[in-house]
């Protein structure tokens, strides 16, 4: 049954005559009575008679009129409810932040949200991000930051936030280090690194292998605030991007030098599955891209240190 119709019949019986009913919908009279009895034709039944009082239902006209107005008023509440829904998200929401990045997102992305979407909750998971790509895939998040390295063909929506230098982070007390740190010069430090299932030491050894390098690594630790705790007391030095550290390199307790001559790039992506259709997440995708360029503008998550930002002016 064509809804088109339907109104077209209810319309006819409010204004009581073709003529208005055509004024009202905006349509010529001859189309309105084309499509009229197209209805009845479809229904095997006449609908209506022209009496002196103008339209009138017929006992199978009457009792269309019924269930007409209860169909059409139940698809106006749909429209509404999903109108609504488009301009005030509600829902769960499942995120993933990797562990490295949490520490600069995460309190920041649940204020904004609370404020921009007071209906929508967001569920944090923190992860690796191997761990939180595997999650994506088994739709046990509808999205996650990532830090990706030289990838391409996501089998995801990707919304690039930002590129990640590395930098190698040394304890504060130690020898001043050059401006730069070339990557072979890694090959002759104790280093205190992630294990292989974070990205930054994936990228590091695939790097390593490349040069024909063996990097020293002295300890591993998959916790961040740990590493640079143990760096800031003098055990070592690590390669990390700037969320991992720079509360700690602001307070003095470590410096941070950028690694160069990198042969692979590094960024931090918001990875979103293409069966997360639900008009809650296309509202905290848009909000965790403006967070991140909002961190990034105002310094909280800048991609350098601050005093290599200040020597680069």
């Amino acid at each position: 049954m064509d809804l088109r119709r339907l109104r077209y019949f209810v319309t006819i019986l409010e204004t009581g005559s073709f003529s208005q009913a055509a004024e009202r919908l905006h349509v010529v009279q001859s189309a309105l009575s084309a499509q009229i009895q197209k209805l009845e034709d479809s229904l095997g039944t006449r609908l209506f008679v022209r009496d002196a009082h103008g339209v009138q239902p017929t006992p199978s006209g009457r009792k269309l009129l019924g269930h007409a107005r209860r169909i059409l008023d139940m698809v106006a509440a749909a429209e509404h409810d999903l109108r609504q829904d488009a301009e005030s998200p509600r829902g769960i929401v499942r995120i993933g932040i990797p562990s490295s990045i949490s520490r600069m997102m995460t309190v920041p992305l649940l204020q904004a949200v609370e404020e921009a979407h007071p209906e929508v909750t967001l569920h944090v998971v923190e992860a690796m991000t191997d761990e939180l790509e595997a999650l994506l895939k088994q739709n046990r998040l509808e999205m996650a930051i990532l830090f990706t390295v030289g990838e391409t063909g996501s089998p995801h929506l990707i919304d690039t936030l930002r590129d990640e230098p590395l930098y190698l982070v040394s304890p504060a007390d130690g020898s001043p280090p050059s401006h730069v740190v070339p990557f072979a010069e890694l090959a002759r430090m104790d280093l205190v690194l992630p294990t292989l299932r974070h990205r930054v030491r994936q990228m590091l050894s695939r790097e390593a292998e490349q040069r024909g390098l063996a990097l020293r690594i002295k300890h591993e630790l998959d916790s961040m605030a740990q590493t640079v705790q143990l760096i800031a007391a003098g055990n070592g030095s690590s390669v990390m991007i700037v969320s991992s550290f720079i509360e700690e390199w602001q307070a003095g307790r470590v410096q941070a030098t950028p690694v160069s001559d990198l042969r692979t790039t590094a960024q931090v992506v918001l990875a979103t599955s293409h069966g997360a259709s639900h008009s809650a997440v296309a509202g905290i995708r848009d909000l965790v891209v403006a967070t991140a360029a909002r961190l990034a503008r105002d310094g909280t998550w800048p991609d350098r240190p601050p005093r290599e930002a200040a020597h680069l002016r």
